[in-house]
């Protein structure tokens, strides 16, 4: 150990030791000093570690300092400490002065404006004549994201977080539309802040549940990503550090501490947020904020992977491990070359710096002679000799405007182009399952899982539907109680069995009996009850999704419909009103309320 090193290990651990029994010390330093520490953390097992268990207790990074503040310091100034926070002078330089963005394509202005130390976000509209159409402004509550990328915008309605249309992207220094807004996905201030995305751009998110966009007050009770999203909640190791408890083996099993995990129950800990994959299937009863670091991330959810060769101009956001896996580096090592293999999660460095860093950890496998490049060639590279600059560069991320990202998959020509199924060794034809129990290589996902999955990934890939439809079918034939299943399976016989709709309602109906609370399921069961006629069915269907989600337009076209249809226009045009009044920018709401006033004057 150097006496840099071992003054670095001192100064972080120092309150630490006085915790700690002098025989516990002696034998841990024992330990290192034997070279043993490698064996005695490759044996350790996820099930040992107390935090990992249900019902321990987060207690927020202020804990964590008591007795850590270096990598508390450290942390607070990297991009995960800074994934969330509530705007203050302090924390937008982005913002200098008002910002007026014009879309022509959309035909709507968008202004950013501080008035009294608050951050405002407006969306308008002129009709033809240059006449103002509709505006609405609205009080910016969270910002997401360190800069290092960018930062996107939360606002709040009542109790439901939404997605500002303008983000800030700093490859630009600039504004533009929000991710999925240019391509159409979403518009104005509708763009719901699912559970999935607030859990991994936060500390701890407080949903409400059942519901998609909903939060309890306060949202967050941690609003950044803290200490305890890669070491588990800190409730026992707070209170038996705080009491000086003995520890129970040289290893503090009261904490998880991810480099003496087992090698994939490691990389889940990474994964639980850098890994989308194409498809994300909960396993029933489970929410994302029920995964441990500590467990297999397969307990909680299972990703899975359409085995598509990445594009050579870009790669897509939350594809790391994917592209790891592509990689010389990930095979040749039998799959033991981890995210904390390179990266320190605990500091965040730059230019130079970091490339000496990282330099460093390639010089750990390779050696200079490995490089074919000249040396002076090698000098050329901004830092001089910089690895990543020509093995992992910046490419553009193609589902996130202005935004480029490392390449992970370490290609030793930057030309090269491996497809995804290829270095997994799966078939093109299939999703590949992607969180695969580590204890079994070839385990195959369940009848419901696998169902879900392809529902999922046949949304955006079209080619997986026939097999998607085949598996539902089979699994709401051997899993009638299955409320996810039965959902998914009604809502696809909505659309592919339109001559059948008896047989679509008695499914969705028996997704509802088993207990889902789908808005979507509710909505699309109206729709058939209405053209049953059984109006009454109808209307309380289209009822209890507008009160599950004040927000989910389609329930609120379709109880305007209904009204429309019994001759009730008054009826009709409240209900589309009410639609305006969080989303004035709606123009089918305008132009069916026209409607539905011109009907009346008649």
């Amino acid at each position: 150990m150097t006496v840099a090193l071992a003054a670095r290990f001192a100064t972080r651990t120092r309150k630490w030791l006085r915790t700690v029994p002098v025989f516990l010390l002696t034998f841990s330093f024992a330990c290192l000093a034997m070279g043993l520490r490698r064996t005695t953390l490759e044996g350790t097992t996820s099930g040992e570690y107390l935090n990992a268990r249900p019902g321990v207790a987060y207690v927020g990074d202020e804990a964590c300092q008591e007795c850590h503040e270096p990598q508390y310091k450290d942390f607070k100034n990297t991009g995960m400490g800074r994934s969330l926070s509530i705007p203050s002078p302090g924390n937008w330089p982005e913002f200098t002065k008002r910002v007026t963005l014009s879309n022509k394509r959309l035909g709507r202005m968008f202004t950013v404006s501080v008035v009294d130390g608050k951050m405002f976000h407006a969306e308008s509209r002129q009709d033809v004549n240059g006449k103002p159409e509709y505006s609405e402004k609205h009080e910016i509550a969270f910002i997401v994201g360190s800069g290092d990328v960018g930062r996107s915008y939360l606002i709040i309605k009542g109790d439901a977080l939404f997605l500002s249309p303008i983000s800030y992207y700093s490859g630009i220094r600039g504004w533009d539309l929000s991710p999925g807004y240019e391509a159409g996905q979403f518009r104005g201030f509708t763009r719901p802040a699912g559970n999935l995305c607030v859990s991994c751009h936060s500390g701890l998110p407080q949903p409400i549940a059942g519901t998609r966009n909903r939060y309890q007050n306060p949202p967050f009770r941690f609003l950044a990503v803290g200490c305890e999203r890669c070491h588990g909640p800190g409730e026992i190791h707070v209170r038996e550090r705080r009491e000086n408890a003995p520890l129970r083996s040289p290893t503090d099993f009261s904490i998880v501490n991810p480099s003496r995990l087992p090698p994939q129950i490691r990389n889940d800990v990474c994964n639980q947020c850098h890994f989308g994959g194409d498809a994300q299937v909960l396993r029933p009863g489970k929410t994302y904020l029920d995964f441990r670091p500590g467990t297999p991330l397969d307990s909680v959810v299972s990703v899975f992977s359409a085995p598509l060769s990445p594009k050579m101009d870009g790669l897509k956001a939350l594809s790391h491990q994917e592209q790891l896996e592509m990689s010389r580096c990930w095979t040749r090592t039998n799959s033991h070359l981890y995210c904390i293999t390179c990266h320190d999660p605990h500091v965040q460095l730059h230019g130079a710096e970091a490339a000496a860093y990282f330099r460093r950890k390639c010089l750990t496998c390779h050696t200079v002679k490995s490089c074919r490049l000249p040396a002076a060639r090698r000098q050329t590279t901004l830092p001089p000799d910089n690895c990543v600059h020509c093995h992992m560069p910046k490419k553009s991320v193609v589902n996130i405007s202005h935004s480029a990202l490392t390449d992970h998959r370490i290609l030793r020509i930057p030309t090269e182009n491996p497809p995804l199924a290829a270095a997994a060794g799966e078939s093109t034809g299939n999703l590949m399952y992607r969180t695969k129990p580590p204890q079994e290589p070839d385990a195959k996902p369940d009848l419901r899982t696998l169902a879900l999955a392809y529902y999922e990934a046949s949304q955006v890939y079209p080619t997986f539907r026939q097999k998607g439809f085949e598996l539902l079918e089979q699994a709401a034939q051997e899993l009638p109680n299955d409320t996810d299943v039965q959902a998914a399976y009604g809502l696809v016989l909505f659309l592919a069995r339109p001559e059948s709709p008896a047989e679509a309602s008695q499914v969705l109906q028996k997704a509802i009996d088993r207990g889902s609370k789908s808005v979507e399921v509710r909505t699309r069961l109206a729709k058939l009850r209405f053209r049953e006629g059984n109006v009454a069915a109808a209307m309380q269907l289209y009822n209890e999704a507008i009160e599950s989600d004040p927000y989910y337009t389609p329930a609120y076209f379709g109880l305007a419909d209904l009204y429309s249809a019994s001759l009730d226009g008054q009826s009709a045009a409240e209900t589309l009103k009410k639609i305006l009044n969080y989303d004035p920018g709606n123009e089918e709401a305008r132009r069916a309320l026209a409607n539905a006033s011109g009907a009346r004057e008649r």
